[in-house]
């Protein structure tokens, strides 16, 4: 199975109330499911202060959005990317989190614009609630992915969220996204839909062992182990979210989980 993607380039917002909902999990993971099936597809790290898709990635990026406001070089954008062995083009956050001082809403829309014409699928991960950001990219999107857990807590977040995206007239583009779906949790997968008030919801395995696991080494556990159930459940949300069409597959390379002693965090060089 192959992702066509071809048929209309997109751009996906992934974004949650609050942190610890999954963000950078899904982001890593579905755009490495697509990269693994011949799209072309790009990141941009928009959670400026402390984005994690970098490591998550295994990179250490020279350039960064940093680099692109400073030089006021959006135009470029593609100049700066990181690209990972899957081909995933990520535009990583700043390294440091007083940079993101330097970047403002206009830039990040036009950063979003440069990239949007080179890509098939861009990934936008936003900063954790409605800042003037993360409202910037989610106003851009094609599909708006709202990532949440089972909890009360966080579901009551993001059913605040998804009303504040139908009170901007966004509501259609909004797909919600429970991570760890199968963790133990007084509220019934079947009562969710009617807690957030929306009826597109996909839910991902609880299965805090290999997803912790792979994020610490910077493998996308689809690219890793992609038989386990947290990455079918990936495969599942991706044919769900973009239309499908058979051809043969890229083999990635995949450098092992026995390889972790020299990974770019264990020597220090992920900030």
């Amino acid at each position: 199975m192959a992702i066509d993607t071809r048929k209309k380039r997109q751009i996906v917002a992934v974004c949650s109330a609050t942190g610890g909902q999954g963000r950078t999990t899904v982001t890593v993971n579905l755009a490495a499911f697509l990269a693994a099936r011949g799209s072309n597809v790009s990141i941009i790290d928009g959670d400026l202060q402390f984005g994690d898709l970098a490591m998550a990635l295994d990179l250490d990026p020279i350039l960064t959005i940093k680099e692109v406001a400073e030089r006021d070089d959006s135009e470029n954008s593609v100049n700066y990317y990181s690209t990972h062995s899957t081909g995933i083009d990520l535009l990583a956050a700043p390294k440091r989190p007083e940079h993101a001082d330097m970047i403002d809403s206009k830039q990040i829309s036009a950063v979003i614009d440069a990239i949007h014409g080179t890509s098939e699928v861009l990934f936008v991960e936003t900063q954790a609630g409605l800042t003037d950001h993360a409202l910037q990219v989610i106003e851009k999107a094609d599909q708006i992915l709202v990532t949440a857990t089972p909890g009360m807590a966080s579901l009551k977040n993001a059913r605040l969220m998804i009303e504040t995206f139908e009170t901007l007239g966004l509501k259609d583009k909004v797909r919600l996204v429970i991570n760890q779906s199968t963790a133990s949790s007084v509220v019934k997968k079947s009562d969710i839909p009617e807690l957030v008030k929306i009826s597109e919801v996909f839910y991902l395995p609880y299965d805090s062992k290999h997803v912790s696991h792979s994020l610490d080494i910077g493998v996308p556990i689809v690219q890793s182990q992609p038989k386990l159930e947290f990455s079918k459940g990936i495969e599942r949300l991706a044919k769900k979210l973009f239309a499908v069409e058979r051809s043969a597959s890229k083999k990635l390379p995949f450098r092992g989980l026995f390889r972790i002693k020299k990974s770019k965090r264990l020597r220090g060089k992920t900030e």
